[in-house]
């Protein structure tokens, strides 16, 4: 049976973290959950939790992340390394911790969903944005050294190809994250293009969670339209910051 590592991204305290740690437990067993922790130094030490590691790196701390060009890329690169010490999972779902999971079968649908589609990785409001007005192409096509470096890991017929997600949540087979992961990023590139890209770039396929994405949204707070969503047929529900008392059972 395949195995997914649930990776977690998350920089609350303690108090905040524990209920989300507890949700996630109920569709994935504490070895299948790797804790990537944001947040301080000193709060990660009172996390006891038997997979975690802390994410030093400031760029995973911008304020304004478009911007600043927030960077993801010290999270897959520090899972990476744990994944080449445990063989044993065969996909991973990076997840952040305000996008919540639904449904207690979540890995049996992506999973089922990923060889329907024949990917490698499935993302949400995934779409092409190279030779458009989308305000994240603009600003790293400006850089004449973005394009070089397309140019220069490609596998693809057209280098020119830039992809964009949101980063709250994606489902890779094992051999996709960790090609992604073991790469170094050259400059400063916001990672919702930057992951993406690259992934496409590397030779994988990349495919967008569809009628997903209609509960899955950058900004705002569902925390009580949890059991709406889940009724409508939502797997996922982001973002929601403020996680409710009486959240109940995956069902």
């Amino acid at each position: 049976m395949a195995k997914v590592l649930t990776l977690l991204l998350s920089h609350q305290p303690e108090r905040e973290l524990r209920p989300v740690l507890m949700l996630w437990q109920q569709l994935a067993g504490d070895d299948s959950i790797l804790l990537a922790y944001g947040g301080t130094e000193a709060a990660f030490g009172g996390i006891a939790w038997p997979h975690k590691m802390f994410i030093a790196d400031p760029r995973l701390r911008t304020r304004d992340h478009q911007r600043e060009r927030q960077s993801c890329t010290a999270v897959l690169h520090a899972a990476h390394q744990w994944l080449n010490r445990h063989a044993e999972f065969d996909f991973v779902y990076f997840t952040e911790f305000d996008h919540l999971p639904l449904v207690i079968d979540l890995y049996e649908r992506m999973t089922a969903r990923l060889r329907d589609e024949r990917a490698d990785v499935l993302a949400f409001h995934l779409q092409r944005i190279d030779g458009t007005s989308h305000p994240h192409y603009l600003y790293h096509a400006a850089d004449p050294a973005f394009h070089k470096f397309l140019s220069e890991v490609t596998r693809r017929s057209d280098p020119a190809v830039v992809l964009s997600m949101l980063g709250t949540g994606s489902f890779w087979t094992r051999e996709a994250f960790q090609a992604v992961g073991a790469r170094a990023e050259p400059f400063p590139m916001y990672s919702e293009v930057y992951v993406p890209t690259l992934a496409h770039h590397l030779g994988f396929r990349l495919r967008d969670f569809a009628e997903q994405g209609e509960f899955v949204r950058a900004t705002g707070e569902f925390g009580g339209e949890i059991s709406a969503a889940r009724e409508r047929g939502g797997w996922t529900l982001h973002p929601v910051k403020n996680l409710p008392a009486d959240v109940g059972l995956l069902q």
